[in-house]
């Protein structure tokens, strides 16, 4: 089921706010710069609502009145250029693949967190109980913001087949500034092939 964006913002907020509560250690214990914070494969109904947080996000800037820029990057040269609010909205629906739908990250995905105290980050990672799912990857990197932990970035990894090809994705969902998309081809036969393309909507389009 599908929630307007202020609602599912809302449960998004309310979602990091708990689940960074457990990651607080007591201001007598010692003071490393990170810590394992938990293993929650079990919490399933605690798992970070990737989709809807994506959805929610790419509804948002695609109802701003904004430049969108895309750099495209392959053979060591990068052309960059001014697209639609269509292109960005083909380019960014590859961050909704089929695997992450109806629920797949709750019943298809176990969760592990890690805590890094020096940055003040939590990274929840999940990985596909089964080997031969096409996403092998998705890393959820929270900071510390005004009042609560506030999502950073969405990373992924998914492997597809196109024809006699092989794609290896690698994408990097940076939450209000931009995403970048990265395609490495392999075909039987021929050397690998690798294709960045990156797209910006902030200000300064070159915030990593």
């Amino acid at each position: 089921m599908k929630y307007p964006v202020v609602l599912v913002l809302l449960i998004i907020m309310t979602w990091v706010s708990v689940s960074s509560c457990g990651h607080h250690a007591p201001a007598s214990s010692p003071s490393p710069d990170s810590l394992t914070a938990r293993d929650t494969g079990a919490a399933k109904d605690q798992f970070f609502p990737v989709d809807d947080y994506l959805e929610a996000e790419i509804l948002s800037v695609d109802s701003m009145p904004m430049a969108f820029w895309k750099y495209v990057t392959h053979d060591n040269r990068t052309d960059s250029a001014l697209i639609t609010t269509g292109d960005f909205n083909t380019l960014a629906l590859q961050f909704l693949p089929p695997e992450l739908r109806d629920g797949g990250l709750n019943k298809n995905f176990t969760e592990n967190s890690f805590a890094d105290r020096a940055t003040e980050s939590i990274t929840f990672t999940y990985t596909p109980t089964e080997k031969m799912n096409p996403l092998q990857r998705v890393d959820v990197v929270t900071t510390r913001g005004a009042q609560a932990q506030e999502v950073k970035s969405i990373y992924m990894e998914r492997n597809h087949s196109a024809g006699d090809s092989v794609i290896l994705q690698k994408l990097l969902w940076r939450a209000r500034h931009g995403f970048t998309i990265v395609n490495q081809i392999r075909v039987k036969g021929q050397a690998p092939k690798e294709e960045q393309v990156r797209v910006s909507w902030a200000v300064d389009e070159d915030v990593q």
